[in-house]
């Protein structure tokens, strides 16, 4: 039912985006008097159908998308000499329709953003800190010398005054990172070299291999487990293990896991309330898990709640808005520099999936990733890839430029070969998304 659940939110989400950009097609065509023949969300035969006015609304059985048919609009259309043509009216016009489109996905971006300001953005209180939880076995973080502990300054010159600073510094860099860094008093840095992103599915690691603080906190314990039968009780803090400083649950886990049966429990010194215990605990090692376990859950991290105002959350949302633009422009530059692999690459069955999984953070979570993929349709539907918005535009530039339109022979062949291509985008994405629908099962439970 959970999964059923998340599937119907995905599919809300992504019809509600899909409608906003049509919309914004549709009411500029109205406002230039093109005739509108058709109005879909969604492609394939139609599974509703109305009209209305010169109109025919239709909700179609491919849910991927929609659609607005203007009269005239494509080379292979009836030509009709009457004014209500798209082809009729005048080229500046022409191109505010097709704009139309990405600036309401844009406008309607910003608008969701400053919602989930005003409402309130929650947060766990352990991001606000720039410290290292832990340092996957085996990373470039590792291999360079950080360690759990240590609090990061800044990366490549940008400052980090948190953990969401250190995740986007790093998540934005494929190649030579500098790294400044303080352990206790002294203050240091470091290079090595950020690895690309290859493969279809979700990284197993954070970028370098570098994990969040999250506080290692007894949440619950499983009845005769390794931990309950040592003394270990719900909000216990794991100070160390073995005289070695633990900094997050992630360390925790890490120590677990590579725990070596030779060398006898492990010395785990606990805070509880106003006192310290120290408390031995042997790990058992379960064949289903393939590792050794103690039979204890994290903690749920505390949150914090912040909101503004109407006018505070202003330049929150603009703040917002161009990180989301830029970050567009970023991974396009990492295609195209071969540092990041297309197999990344998600499409619409991919957001169907993801919105299901961020739903289930609320209210605020949705908004935020509405915001982001509405971005994304913005940019991408601008970009000159002849049967998007842009590619209309980069016709009506030519148009304009030469005085007069393509003929039909070659707008018909430049359209039935940007057809294929996008035909052969969509079933690459679709194999991408289908191949990490396990991963992202395992999120959403």
């Amino acid at each position: 039912m959970m999964i059923l659940l998340q599937i119907a939110i995905g599919f809300t989400i992504l019809g509600i985006l899909v409608l906003i950009h049509e919309l914004g097609h549709f009411f500029m065509a109205k406002a230039w008097r093109v005739r509108v023949l058709a109005f879909s969300i969604g492609f394939g035969k139609p599974l509703f159908k109305k009209t209305i006015g010169e109109t025919e609304y239709r909700i179609s059985s491919i849910p991927f998308g929609g659609y607005v048919h203007m009269a005239g609009e494509h080379p292979e259309d009836e030509k009709t000499i009457g004014p209500g043509d798209f082809t009729s009216k005048p080229t500046w016009q022409r191109a505010l329709v097709a704009l139309a489109g990405p600036a309401a996905n844009f406008l309607f971006a910003m608008f969701f953003l400053w919602v989930m300001f005003i409402i309130g953005v929650e947060k766990p209180t352990y991001l606000a800190r720039p410290v290292v939880g832990a340092v996957a076995d085996s990373s470039v973080a590792k291999q360079a010398g950080l360690c759990p502990g240590d609090s990061i300054i800044s990366i490549n010159g940008r400052g980090t005054g948190s953990w969401e600073d250190v995740q986007a510094a790093l998540s934005a860099q494929a190649g030579r990172t500098r790294v400044v860094y303080a352990r206790g008093p002294r203050e240091d840095s470091i290079e090595f070299m950020t690895p690309k992103v290859r493969g279809r599915g979700i990284p197993r690691q954070p970028a370098a291999g570098l994990f969040a603080p999250l506080p290692a906190i007894i949440g619950s314990l499983n009845a005769h487990s390794p931990a309950e039968r040592a003394g270990l009780r719900p909000h216990d803090t794991v100070f160390s293990i073995n005289e070695r400083r633990i900094f997050s649950w992630f360390q925790l886990s890490e120590t677990i896991v590579h725990y070596d049966s030779s060398v006898g429990p492990l010395r785990f010194l606990i805070r509880r309330a106003d006192s310290t215990v120290g408390i031995d605990i042997v790990p058992e090692y379960k064949k289903d898990a393939r590792r050794f376990l103690i039979g204890a859950a994290v903690m749920a991290p505390s949150t914090k709640k912040t909101r503004y105002s109407a006018i505070g959350a202003f330049p929150m949302m603009l703040r917002k808005s161009w990180e989301y633009t830029v970050m567009i422009f970023d991974v396009i530059g990492k295609l195209v520099s071969k540092q990041v692999s297309p197999q990344q690459l998600a499409g619409p069955v991919g957001i169907v999936q993801m919105s299901g999984v961020v739903a289930m953070g609320g209210l605020s979570a949705i908004l935020d990733f509405m915001a982001l993929i509405g971005i994304n349709l913005a940019v991408l539907n601008l970009l000159p890839l002849v049967i998007t918005d842009g590619g209309l535009l980069l016709f009506l530039l030519i148009e304009a430029v030469r005085r007069k339109p393509l003929s039909l022979q070659h707008q018909l062949l430049i359209n039935r070969i940007a057809i294929a291509f996008f035909i052969t985008l969509f079933l690459y994405v679709t194999f991408n998304d289908l191949a990490r629908i396990p991963e992202l099962l395992r999120l959403g439970k």
